[in-house]
């Protein structure tokens, strides 16, 4: 009887042991769970704490580049003045970094120049030069000239005619009417019979990825283009002084709707002043009859000075990371903002 009774209190003090080691273990991993919430909870206030900051950071450049873009010449714009390097700024207590830079939004060439057209657009058996504004012949050297990184021995857009084709479904693109242009313009009736229809613009182009929308217009070639064109005012024009090598490829008389070489290209841009820019011009075009021996209308489609700039600013707080863009406007008397783009790098 009495190792009986043992042997139920031992049993007793087993189960009693046993509960007390389920809620120590319950105890310690409701702890551990706890602990890691609150952890996560404070990870997550840190990294919104961390991300609002360097929103707050993000555009507080924009005054800054243009106080000091208003200190610059507005006659002429190029690579070597100041407003072309990038500027480091350490945050304030160690807290992170951000790095301002600054380019020329008019280096490349603008698509909203293509929508104005001349009377005898869709009249093949017209010359170029009373067929095309100059815009237009810019941009079909400019088709023929893209490099193809597939095969650097065939172009992209192999012809004046290809090229030609792809300007007139442009042409479609922004403007009002729905009278297909030449051989190879497209309206809705085009757009809305492909297996995923949609309509034409029909109104200026408001991004560079529109593009890729318009018929003809194919990935490859839509990489080729994307360094080289840009999206602003119709009236905005390319600056001399900034654009890429290969533009320059895109200057030719306006008989010829073929580009330059790539030796007469090198042979151009050898051609610049001591000074490393063109203060005009008359001395771009100088340089250029040299080159092709003949002359050609500059005037309406070159610059040597800026109108829009894009401001880029990269901030680094933490682990996080933001960019920002602000396209500024140089004005009369002041610059002013005109559009912004935020995202994550």
């Amino acid at each position: 009887m009495y190792a009986c009774s043992k042997s139920l209190k031992n049993k007793q003090y087993g189960a009693v042991l046993i509960m007390v080691l389920l809620i120590v273990a319950l105890v310690a991993g409701l702890g551990i769970k706890f602990a890691g919430d609150y952890q996560l909870g404070l990870a997550r206030a840190e990294a919104r704490w961390h991300g609002a900051q360097a929103r707050a950071y993000l555009f507080s450049g924009e005054g800054a580049a243009i106080k000091f873009l208003a200190t610059d010449d507005a006659a002429v714009d190029h690579r070597q003045e100041l407003w072309a390097q990038p500027v480091p700024v350490e945050l304030p207590d160690g807290m992170g970094q951000l790095l301002i830079s600054l380019d020329d939004a008019n280096a490349k060439f603008n698509l909203n120049r293509l929508a104005q057209i001349k009377g005898d657009f869709n009249n093949p058996g017209k010359s170029p030069e009373q067929r095309f504004t100059a815009a237009q012949l810019i941009f079909i050297r400019l088709l023929q000239a893209l490099p193809n990184p597939q095969d650097p021995h065939a172009a992209l857009v192999p012809s004046p005619e290809d090229a030609t084709q792809i300007l007139e479904a442009i042409v479609d693109w922004t403007d009002q009417d729905s009278d297909p242009s030449g051989a190879s313009g497209a309206e809705n009736d085009y757009y809305l019979g492909q297996p995923d229809p949609y309509q034409a613009a029909n109104m200026p182009f408001r991004s560079v990825e529109e593009l890729q929308m318009v018929r003809g217009v194919t990935p490859q070639i839509m990489q080729g283009l994307r360094p080289y064109v840009t999206v602003l005012d119709a009236s905005e024009v390319l600056n001399l002084n900034t654009m890429p090598e290969l533009l320059f490829r895109c200057i030719n008389v306006n008989t010829d709707l073929s580009p330059l070489s790539e030796s007469q290209a090198k042979s151009l841009t050898g051609e610049k002043p001591s000074a490393g820019f063109y203060a005009n011009l008359a001395d771009f075009n100088t340089s250029l009859s040299k080159v092709i021996g003949g002359q050609v209308q500059l005037e309406g489609e070159f610059a040597v000075a800026t109108k829009y700039f894009w401001l880029t600013t990269v901030v680094q707080i933490g682990d996080q990371r933001r960019t920002g863009r602000s396209l500024l406007l140089r004005g009369s008397p002041s610059f002013k903002v005109v559009r912004r783009e935020e995202g994550n790098l």
